[in-house]
């Protein structure tokens, strides 16, 4: 059994956001294919509380009404914000905003 397969099994979430480094991150849900978002990072410098990130700016998007698939969007990009920079850091909403700003869709690995 592969470790999602027992994850979910186990504990059965509503969600599984598991992050994949360079590749990007991917969603599974329950009764749903699992959904991979690729990595929005352009140069990264520290991957230092990138996990803290994405836990935080998903569960966050979660409470404010976001789609599984939005939330798990928005914790890419600001992972992508965060890992940028040198040490463990935050991202803001104003840089959040830039991230997606920036974004011509194009996945980078």
């Amino acid at each position: 059994m592969d470790v999602v397969a027992c994850l979910q099994s186990k504990w059965a979430p509503e969600y599984l956001l598991i992050t994949l480094g360079a590749e990007g991150m991917a969603l599974f849900q329950h009764d749903q294919p699992p959904h991979h978002i690729p990595t929005r990072a352009r140069e990264v410098f520290d991957v230092s509380g990138a996990g803290d990130t994405v836990i935080a700016s998903f569960v966050l998007s979660l409470l404010v009404g976001a789609t599984a698939d939005e939330a798990a969007t928005i914790s890419n990009h600001a992972a992508g914000v965060v890992v940028s920079k040198v040490g463990t850091a935050t991202v803001s909403s104003e840089e959040l905003i830039q991230a997606f700003a920036q974004d011509d869709g194009s996945a980078t690995s």
